[in-house]
């Protein structure tokens, strides 16, 4: 994960050039409050709504550094700094480092917002204008390339800012970051133990460097460091991560009653869940704390845990005591000391869906082929995911722009195929399918409530495609067969090369080599037309 300093002393610096009620602090704390608890779209309009009413440079700063890393709306987050901007008198001298500092930062929004020469050239007047910013500017113009898909790009200046200026931990973890990105997750580890020598403490780094181990598939000490991470959740306002202790892989499991519960993406719990067994094998009480998604498919499928809504704890901070232990779901191979690929459990299918639902979605399948063609052959039914979930922070949003592609990019990549198409895309770009030319889709996603549908209806086809988001996890872990469009900056558990990955045997993983997923979906689509043509 990329990250800058952020140079705060400018928010200070500026304080008491136009005294407003509401400080850079205070605008801040709140901003950040209403995000934690899940209330981003307030937030987000709150430091939108403060920056549109002040003349203070100080607060438009804290507005605009929160709507950088919170919001994808940059075009906004641009308008912000350059109003700071035009508050900083050039004439002032004192305001000269101030100033620097805000270029910096208007840079990073333009270079988010997709206007990249006019962010190289702030980056570069900054670099040459202000020399005591030289690290500051290294750290955020590395970081903008990055998150702009640019890992190459971001390799040549960190490359060049290391060898002819000061190091900070900043740099040496976006080296890293940049590295991993390429696919080359062992040199990528050289930098983040520069950083952690520098900080051994910071956590962005310990985080960063655990994403290299294990995509370079050394899990013993990857699944270590990554466990030492906060959880990334909306809010760890939570009893349970405030009150109970957080699960170890030292502790004796036999009587203790351990609530794990959802973090991060829907995908992550497919993946670990299959651990659980191994939790109760030793002895353990388990309750999960999942998502409304999740509910149905795991409670029918782990019958020997408790399996509750996490909104539904939440409520129940009075139970604390009957809790030895809680655990975010991703650290499952941790408790369970996975030390490499090759310990991961032989695999068969380990998600359950009851024969009666299964029945339902296969006559709903055959309805729709009928429908279409009421007197041809079986085709192959193949299942096409082509967007992940929307997020709101510029950061997610960045990531899913460069794991994501359209309807009307895969179909024109796949091109007609002598198969029946169904949609399991889920989420606002279910939508595409109105305006989808070309071959048909059949979409039956809405007789579809959660994931146990999903299932059920993935039970019923042949084949499934899809980018990196939780519809491919499920495939795999029933044992489908799965195709994975990847983006080019792959994610650390497919490994840095290679089409195959243990975590689901039945998967093939075709690899992005740019920024665009049109070039491997066509090799997909090449690939399709010779798997209908086997039979």
């Amino acid at each position: 994960m990329a990250e800058t300093e952020q140079g705060g002393g400018a928010e200070d610096r500026m304080q008491g050039m136009d005294e407003r009620p509401m400080t850079p602090q205070a605008l801040t704390a709140c901003c950040q409050k209403l995000f934690s608890c899940g209330e981003g779209e307030q937030a987000i309009g709150l430091a939108i709504q403060a920056a549109q009413a002040s003349q203070d440079a100080s607060v438009l700063l804290a507005a605009g550094m929160f709507l950088a890393r919170c919001s994808a709306r940059h075009e906004v987050t641009v308008a912000v700094f350059r109003k700071a901007l035009l508050l900083l008198p050039e004439a002032r001298p004192e305001m000269t480092s101030v100033r620097g500092e805000v270029k910096i930062f208007l840079a990073g929004a333009l270079m988010a917002a997709g206007q990249n020469d006019e962010a190289m050239s702030l980056f570069m007047e900054v670099a040459r204008t202000c020399p005591q910013h030289r690290v500051l500017v290294g750290e955020h113009l590395s970081m903008a390339l990055l998150e702009a898909g640019l890992a190459k790009e971001a390799e040549q200046i960190l490359a060049v800012w290391l060898r002819d200026g000061p190091p900070s931990v900043s740099l040496y973890n976006n080296m890293g970051c940049a590295l991993e990105r390429l696919n080359r997750s062992r040199e990528a580890m050289t930098y983040y133990r520069k950083g952690i020598e520098l900080s051994s403490r910071h956590e962005m780094v310990s985080f960063g460097y655990a994403i290299a181990l294990l995509k370079a598939g050394d899990y013993e000490e990857g699944f270590a460091r990554y466990a030492r991470r906060v959880p990334r959740m909306p809010s760890l306002d939570c009893w349970f991560y405030q009150d109970l202790p957080r699960l170890t892989k030292d502790v004796s499991l036999k009587g203790r009653h351990i609530l794990f519960y959802q973090e991060q993406g829907l995908g992550d719990t497919i993946q670990f869940i299959r651990f659980l067994p191994e939790i109760v094998r030793r002895g353990g009480r388990v309750t999960l704390a999942v998502l409304p998604s999740l509910l149905r498919l795991l409670r029918e499928s782990y019958p020997m845990v408790q399996v509750s809504l996490i909104t539904d704890i939440l409520e129940q901070p009075e139970q604390a005591a009957d809790y030895d232990f809680s655990c975010p779901i991703p650290d499952l191979p941790y408790i369970c000391d996975l030390k490499g690929p090759e310990e991961i459990p032989s695999f068969s299918p380990y998600l359950e869906v009851p024969a009666q639902r299964q029945e339902r979605f296969a006559r709903l399948v055959n309805e729709a082929v009928a429908r279409e063609r009421p007197s041809s052959g079986r085709r192959l039914r193949v299942g096409l995911v082509w967007a992940g979930d929307a997020r709101s922070s510029a950061e997610d949003v960045a990531a899913d722009r460069r794991r994501s592609t359209s309807l009307t990019e895969m179909l024109e990549a796949l091109g007609p195929v002598d198969a029946d198409l169904f949609s399991l895309q889920y989420g606002r770009r279910r939508g595409e399918l109105v305006h989808a030319a070309g071959q048909s889709v059949h979409d039956l996603m809405e007789s579809v409530q959660d994931m146990a549908d999903t299932a059920a209806l993935m039970e019923s086809l042949d084949l499934v495609i899809s980018v990196d988001t939780a519809p491919l996890h499920l495939a795999g872990a029933l044992g489908k067969e799965v195709w994975l469009v990847s983006r080019w900056d792959a994610c650390w558990r497919w490994g840095d090369q290679g089409e195959r990955t243990p975590w689901y045997p039945t998967m093939r993983i075709f690899r992005a080599q740019e920024l665009s997923l049109v070039p491997v979906m066509r090799e997909v689509g090449l690939c399709l037309k010779r798997r209908i043509a086997e039979g």
